[in-house]
């Protein structure tokens, strides 16, 4: 009774292991680089440039703000000994108040950037998920990886760039 158990764990542990493999050998796989496909569709419709106009007016007040601190603080410690503490103390004050708006500023500039770069990059995603999908299914692939999850795969697999040609 032992061995006949034994006997049958055996073959069940050879059917596992046997069946995916031939499975396996049937599929028709590729696989894609989807952050080199990323990286050349997002420079192929300019979306850093897209964004930068986008934000562009918020950018320069960003900036201006930066620098109107700096020179006020440059000022404030060159002259600072020899101004009256009326000045300085009001000085001291819009140093404070500009620093606290610039920094909201910048805060609220960066969220909001990130927040409009998040929806690009959906965008772009869904475009190139359709494209993987119509090249796959057009080639007769059964599944396609990302390369990052493949340990190996043949450079004849890589559907690349098909994928970049199919996005319109």
């Amino acid at each position: 009774m032992k061995n006949f158990m034994k006997m049958k764990g055996v073959l069940l542990a050879v059917v596992l292991i046997a069946f995916p493999s031939v499975a396996a050998a049937n599929q028709k796989i590729g696989y894609v680089t989807m952050a080199q496909v990323f990286n050349d569709l997002a420079k192929k419709e300019g979306l850093q440039d897209k964004l930068k106009r986008e934000f562009q007016a918020r950018i320069t007040e960003v900036e201006r703000l930066d620098k109107r601190v700096r020179d006020n603080l440059q000022r404030l410690q060159r002259d600072g000994q020899v101004m009256s503490d009326a000045d300085r103390t009001k000085l001291q004050r819009d140093l404070q108040a500009w620093d606290a708006d610039l920094k909201i500023k910048a805060t609220n500039l960066r969220e909001d950037q990130a927040k409009r770069f998040e929806e690009e990059q959906r965008k772009l995603i869904q475009k190139i998920q359709v494209a993987v999908q119509t090249v796959a299914s057009r080639d007769g692939y059964d599944m396609v990886l990302d390369r990052q999850a493949v340990i190996y795969a043949n450079a004849k697999d890589d559907l690349s760039a098909k994928v970049l040609r199919a996005i319109k």
